[in-house]
């Protein structure tokens, strides 16, 4: 492509007139549209100011085909061009007013009125069927979970609504209003014959008036609200983030868990693998926040590549993880590998004897005779020693428990790695209970009971009945 083909693209493309053009390099409207038609070339410091302009170099403006480049090159947009993109639209609506009468103003008024009524409308059906869809779907879970992810919901459907709308809304508005205007009016300017421009004082003079007619759309003001704007959202951003770090510190934490269980002999390679796959996924969502907040531009082709392959890697390790945990045996007793300690007292049995209210299981054992044997079982990860013993007057047996005063970490890592080894998890609070037996005749037994029963019944308050002095 020739330099007067580029100079004609890139000046539509910065959606620059001859005229603006012309100021801007100090010319005449001629001088540019003789460069544009290829019967006259400008200075050299005339092509340096265009690539200032322009935003490129002066071996592309002369030699390459700028059409091709700007095709092949991959840009990705910060939020500061969605900011000159607005301020275009306005700057083009401004424009748009002021070349319209009373009546003209009036009628597209009452059309965009109309027009904005029925797509707000026509919008809001399948948006409202799927949020009832939601709905349906998320009141099912059972408890208050529901209520917050329906509310999460709500909000997740409010914002893609207004975001739909509002950008659906300005697209329309500018292919329907902006565009064809500017396209009108360019023909009328086309068959508008200008014969009386034909000094470059003149043209400068009328740029000059146009540089002034210009000022007054000046959108400081919007640039000044759109950067404020910009900080508050990206506070929100920074601050809807935090979950995101603490998914990554968990899930790295998680990753180390794995490897060091690996390493005792513990295999749970789909979780590893599900952990290792949403490290990546964080990660990238953390660079997206990243470059948004200090304006950087974010490759989302090598995003979309790490976002998919953290999906596989997650779909793999769940597929992995099920057929894991099928495996796995989920029991409500105490570890089987934990040996019990068991201590034994035989007493004389006596008239008026009982046993302090404990829970006993009554094993009859006519073999004993006379005697009473109290059993207790527990462990000793976290009970130092149980005690029996009898006392007189009143005549029962007391069982007390003494609790250590520490307790051995290691000792429950290791009972944790024996049973994960087997592909199983204990009921692990059952290492702080006890089972206490009683051994003795069936008369024995039945004598111990009512004694019980007699205690308790003379300890219990006395009932006072209504209606008596």
């Amino acid at each position: 492509m020739s330099f007067h083909k580029n100079l004609e693209y890139l000046r539509k493309e910065k959606n620059i007139s001859q005229e603006d053009l012309a100021f801007k390099l100090g010319v005449s409207r001629q001088a540019v549209s003789k460069w544009e038609s290829g019967a006259a070339y400008p200075e050299t410091a005339k092509m340096v100011s265009m690539c200032k302009i322009f935003d490129c170099t002066l071996d592309e403006l002369i030699n390459e085909d700028i059409v091709e480049l700007k095709k092949n090159v991959k840009r990705s947009y910060t939020f500061n061009d969605l900011l000159d993109e607005i301020t275009n639209i306005l700057n083009r609506t401004f424009r748009m007013f002021d070349g319209m009468n009373r009546r003209s103003v009036l009628r597209f008024l009452f059309e965009m009125f109309l027009f904005f009524l029925f797509f707000i409308l026509l919008l809001n059906i399948p948006l409202n069927y799927i949020f009832r869809l939601g709905d349906e779907v998320l009141i099912n879970i059972p408890g208050d979970v529901a209520q917050l992810f329906i509310s999460m919901w709500h909000l997740v459907t409010g914002i893609v609504y207004i975001v739909v709308a509002v950008v659906s809304f300005v697209y329309i508005y500018k292919i329907r209003f902006l565009d064809k205007f500017e396209e009108a009016k360019k023909i009328d300017s086309k068959d508008a014959v200008k014969e009386n421009e034909t000094s470059a004082k003149q043209e400068i003079k009328k740029d000059e008036d146009r540089k002034v007619e210009i000022r007054k759309y000046d959108f400081g003001i919007f640039t000044f609200l759109g950067k404020i704007a910009l900080f508050f959202i990206k506070s929100f951003v920074l601050f809807i983030s935090l979950p995101i770090f603490f998914l990554l510190f968990c899930t790295v934490a998680g990753v180390v868990v794995g490897t060091v269980l690996m390493f005792n002999g513990v295999f749970f390679v789909g979780v590893v693998i599900c952990l290792l796959s949403v490290v990546p996924f964080a990660v990238g969502l953390l660079h997206i926040i990243y470059n948004f907040i200090v304006n950087h531009r974010s490759n989302w082709q090598r995003l979309f590549i790490v976002f998919i392959g953290s999906i596989i890697g997650l779909g793999v390790g769940a597929g992995i993880s099920v057929f894991e945990f099928s495996k796995m045996t989920v029991s409500s007793e105490a570890p089987v590998h934990v040996e019990s300690l068991v201590k034994v007292e035989t007493f004389q049995m006596q008239e008026n004897m009982y046993l302090s209210n404990h829970i006993y299981d009554y094993v009859v054992d006519d073999t004993l005779g006379d005697l009473v044997k109290v059993e207790a079982t527990y462990y000793d990860v976290f009970t130092e020693d149980v005690v029996i013993e009898s006392y007189e007057e009143p005549n029962y047996i007391q069982i007390t428990t003494k609790m250590k005063q520490s307790v051995n970490l290691g000792k429950l890592y290791e009972i944790l790695i024996e049973d994960l080894k087997n592909r199983r998890l204990s009921n692990y609070t059952a290492l702080g209970q006890y089972k206490f037996k009683v051994y003795a005749s069936e008369e024995n037994i039945g004598k111990l009971q009512r004694n019980l029963e007699k205690q308790i019944n003379m300890s219990a308050p006395p009932i006072i009945e209504e209606g008596v002095n």
